[in-house]
């Protein structure tokens, strides 16, 4: 079987839409040797896969960990977020800013990681990549699944990725727990972007933070109500 047949097969497979948004060197090799009695050898493979590199259509995230841009145009680099930091879920200020609800746009990627005094440390801080920089921050296990599946994690996307009602209660937790370096979510938010208002109450409720965002919330209406700021609020906020 000639080199062709099998970059034109495997190429074929990378555009169809089932096709993972990220991959590994693992996955793409195994695609190559699936039902091939003479598969590429890992030199010619290596070179393909160096080539498609070059020409954008996978972009490398981290050494090994690829974007299939030409499977999935619109993939972020938060889709890859779980391949760098085992167990993690894009949260915060990514999500509410892919969701309209903060203009300060960033190439940062925000995360959360599940963590338990009988787990091992999870590696927190930021992790630098060459898709960008990934900032990850430990939550207690019991306060990350408290709530709602569906309540927490937005089934629109093929990662873990909280809903922006989650988004902004982890956010709130974070900011005052003293155990982080988070600082509370910025009073100039246009909050018409969460839908859910009793889904928010659910998880504020759920993940114990009712002071803390009761405390916000008075912050952000004095803030709403501000001469200087009330002629561009996009909405007045019903709790």
């Amino acid at each position: 079987m000639n080199t062709a047949t099998w970059k034109q097969q495997l190429e074929r497979r990378l555009l169809e839409g089932d096709t993972p948004e990220v991959l590994t060197t693992a996955m793409l090799r195994a695609m190559t040797i699936a039902g091939r009695s003479e598969p590429p050898s890992p030199a010619t493979f290596a070179r393909w896969l160096q080539d498609w590199v070059a020409k954008g259509m996978l972009r490398e995230v981290i050494k090994g960990v690829y974007l299939n841009r030409i499977g999935h145009r619109d993939v972020t680099p938060a889709a890859a977020a779980a391949h760098i930091r085992r167990g993690s879920i894009v949260s915060m200020s990514w999500v509410l800013e892919q969701a309209g609800i903060t203009n300060n746009f960033g190439d940062t990627v925000t995360c959360i990681i599940p963590t338990d005094p009988a787990w091992p440390n999870p590696q927190i801080g930021d992790r630098t990549t060459a898709a960008g920089t990934f900032r990850f921050f430990g939550m207690p296990a019991k306060v990350v699944d408290a709530g709602k599946f569906e309540d927490n994690r937005d089934a629109r996307f093929d990662y873990p990725r909280a809903t922006p009602e989650r988004a902004l209660v982890d956010w709130i937790y974070l900011g005052a727990s003293a155990r982080s370096r988070l600082s509370p979510p910025p009073r100039d938010l246009d909050l018409a972007g969460l839908k859910d208002r009793a889904r928010l109450k659910r998880l504020v409720k759920a993940t114990g933070v009712q002071r803390e965002f009761d405390e916000w919330k008075s912050k952000y209406e004095t803030y709403q109500r501000d001469e200087d700021v009330r002629e561009n609020a996009a909405t007045g906020m019903r709790w």
